[in-house]
C-alpha cells in the first residue's frame, strides 16, 4: 500500500494528515495519524478505544491500518462541528451531536458513564445528518455533565463568542440530549463554570511555558 500525503491537518498533540492510499488499481482518501515519540502509548490506547466504540455501535471512523507509530483511519467526508458553530449554523447538527453523546454515555460500568473528555468541537464531524466522533486518547468514566459542560463551553466561546444564537444552540443540544438519554440535565451552569475555570488554567499554564 502506497501512502501519498495530500494535506497536513490541525493537531496540537500529533501529526495528522489527509492522505491518498494507492493499492493495486484502487485509490481512496484516508487520515494518517502519527504519534510523537512521547505519545507512543497513546496509539494503543486510541486503537483499543476506537475498536471498543465501533463494536458498541458508536459512530467512529474505521481503522484501516495500525503500525508501530501511526494509525490510518477512514476519511469521513463532512463538516467539522466547530465550523458549523463558528458560522452560526442553526441546523440539526445539535440534535445529531446530542444523540452521539447520549449513545456514548449509555456505555456504563454500573456506577458511572463513559466520557469522551476531549470534546473540543474539532473532534466531531457532521455528515448526512449524523455525527462521527474523533480523537479517543482520553476517554474514561465519570459524571456526564463534565462532557456536557465542556461542549456548552466550546459552543458559547468559539468565535463569534457569546452570541444569542450560541445560547439557542446550547439549549437545543441539551434538550435533545435529555430526550435521547432519558435523563434530566441538572445544574449544568456549575459544570459550565468548571469548564471555564479549567480553560483559564490551561491558558495560564501555556503562557508560563512560553515565558520559561
Amino acid at each position: 500500500m502506497n501512502v501519498e500525503i495530500l494535506e497536513k491537518l490541525f493537531s496540537k498533540r500529533n501529526q495528522v494528515y489527509k492522505v491518498m492510499l494507492h493499492e493495486n488499481t484502487n485509490s481512496k482518501q484516508a487520515i494518517l495519524k502519527k504519534y510523537s515519540p512521547n505519545n507512543q502509548k497513546l496509539l494503543d490506547i486510541e486503537y483499543e478505544n476506537m475498536h471498543m466504540l465501533k463494536e458498541s455501535g458508536i459512530l467512529v471512523p474505521d481503522i484501516i491500518h495500525k503500525d508501530s507509530d501511526s494509525l490510518i483511519m477512514e476519511y469521513i467526508e463532512g463538516e467539522l462541528v466547530v465550523d458549523l458553530v463558528e458560522r452560526l449554523d442553526m441546523g440539526e447538527w445539535t440534535d445529531s451531536l446530542a444523540l452521539w453523546m447520549a449513545n456514548l454515555h449509555k456505555l456504563s460500568d454500573g456506577n458511572s458513564s463513559l466520557l469522551k473528555k476531549d470534546v473540543n468541537l474539532r473532534n466531531f464531524i457532521y455528515r448526512n445528518g449524523q455525527v462521527y466522533g474523533l480523537d479517543f486518547e482520553e476517554i474514561g468514566q465519570g459524571d456526564v455533565r463534565l462532557d456536557l459542560g465542556n461542549i456548552c463551553f466550546f459552543i458559547l466561546t468559539n468565535e463569534p463568542a457569546h452570541k444569542k444564537e450560541k445560547r439557542i444552540m446550547m439549549k437545543e443540544f441539551l434538550q435533545s440530549y435529555e430526550k435521547y438519554s432519558n435523563r434530566q440535565v441538572k445544574d449544568i451552569e456549575t459544570f459550565l463554570l468548571l469548564a471555564t475555570t479549567e480553560a483559564k488554567r490551561r491558558r495560564e499554564a501555556n503562557k508560563r511555558k512560553k515565558s520559561d
